[in-house]
């Protein structure tokens, strides 16, 4: 398994943050390596059809994801390209804020195997990007709505 990490501060409430991610058609402007997603909500856990680029190759597959207790989710893919690819959005409350922990895990196939060095680099790139875009939309989102809350 290869996995990769990444955190960041949110200075935001988790509250604005749970709110931020809580619609998983969202998933497909902040994750790089997702180009559409189609959400079937009517049940929980969630179902999802996403389809993007890993590595600039093509890939299509189905996810379930489940809501956590601390406000982020777990997504666990059910047929795709990979034997098993899972991802965790975790929320942690913080002075100042909400420390945001993404986790992701892949099972490569064999052939990527000698590329882990270079594959786990890319990953580590594209969650950094992924988490930056879920920090500014955070945050601006909790600025709408302290802005809401003044205007009342």
């Amino acid at each position: 398994m290869l996995n990769v990490t990444r955190r960041i501060l949110v200075s935001a409430p988790r509250d604005s943050v749970q709110k931020y991610l809580s619609d998983f058609r969202e998933i497909a402007k902040y994750e790089p390596k997702v180009d559409s997603i189609e959400i079937s909500e009517a049940s929980e856990p969630a179902e999802a059809s996403a389809s993007g680029r890993f590595l600039g190759l093509p890939w299509r597959g189905t996810f379930r994801f489940e809501r956590t207790k601390d406000g982020g989710y777990r997504g666990v893919m059910v047929t795709g390209p990979l034997r098993r690819m899972e991802c965790r959005i975790v929320l942690r409350p913080v002075i100042g804020g909400t420390l945001i922990e993404r986790d992701e895990a892949y099972d490569l196939p064999f052939f990527l195997k000698p590329l882990n060095s270079f594959v786990r680099r890319w990953l580590n790139h594209t969650l950094e990007n992924e988490l930056d875009f879920i920090k500014e939309g955070a945050e601006a989102l909790n600025r709408r709505l302290q802005l809401k809350n003044l205007d009342v």
